[in-house]
């Protein structure tokens, strides 16, 4: 009976162990770096790397599964390589207000750094 109870239980340990590694590996929080002294565009994920400069960029809305969320990626390839910037948005009220939270703390400031207009709710 403890050498079933040994396996078991190594089988869960491993299972925890692989749950844990996909999360260290994948869903690491990847972080967008504006720099304006140099006008670029960085993307920190274990390393730092220049993905644009902010005359290539532009932003725009994706939409998936009746969910949408905020990119921005390079003009001319836009839809082939583009990078997420914001968590998944619904038409719920919660959903609003945390979209709304995101325009005025991250999108706007972000913007007004790189010169690009936006019309913004009066």
């Amino acid at each position: 009976m403890a050498e079933k109870a040994f396996i078991i239980a190594s089988v869960i340990w491993g299972v925890y162990m692989v749950y844990f590694l996909f999360d260290l590996i994948f869903r690491v929080p990847v972080k967008y770096i504006f720099d304006k002294r140099e006008k670029c565009i960085y993307r920190k994920l274990f390393i730092t790397t220049k993905i644009m400069s902010f005359d290539e960029m532009t932003y725009f809305i994706n939409e998936e599964s009746g969910a949408y969320y905020y990119v921005i990626g390079k003009k001319r390839n836009q839809f082939v390589k583009n990078y997420r910037i914001s968590n998944y948005f619904s038409g719920s009220k919660a959903s609003r207000i945390r979209e709304d939270e995101f325009l005025e703390k991250i999108l706007y400031p972000v913007l007004d750094v790189m010169d690009i207009p936006i019309n913004r709710p009066q």
